[in-house]
């Protein structure tokens, strides 16, 4: 998978999206819900947020890209005008994790990514760094 350097503008998403994760986690609820939060930016430099919402029911639940995506598109956000996806995690102790992180999307949200812009660039870890893919290049095969 090819991979870029993140960029002024990229880092300014992951610490975006770093400040959202850190304000709305909530400990109290579900274990720690808000886990995930993330951040897309528009072409034109609009920021839409997103926060994993956790549910009793698992399929009620949702990833925080996919509520980042819905947010900018009820705001008359154009697919072709979603530009960069980040996403990251709160640190939790069953991950060994102590400060926010970025995290890949899920095989789901990869599939979303791609479905509303298969050049959609989504910031990820590579190799202890952080790199930017194309959503396209997430997933392993699509056969349509």
């Amino acid at each position: 998978m090819d991979t870029d350097a993140l960029t002024s503008d990229d880092e300014a998403l992951v610490a975006h999206a770093t400040e959202t994760c850190e304000r709305t986690f909530d400990p109290d609820f579900f274990d720690g819900a808000h886990i995930v939060a993330a951040a897309v930016r528009t072409t034109d430099g609009d920021v839409y947020d997103g926060v994993s919402l956790p549910a009793s029911v698992g399929s009620a639940s949702s990833c925080g890209e996919p509520v980042a995506v819905g947010s900018a598109i009820a705001d008359g956000v154009a697919r072709g005008d979603l530009e960069t996806c980040v996403a990251v995690a709160y640190p939790m102790a069953a991950h060994d994790a102590d400060e926010v992180r970025v995290v890949p999307p899920c095989g789901t949200c990869r599939e979303l990514l791609a479905d509303y812009r298969d050049d959609l660039r989504v910031i990820v870890p590579v190799d202890g760094d952080d790199r930017v893919a194309r959503a396209i290049d997430l997933l392993p095969t699509r056969t349509w």
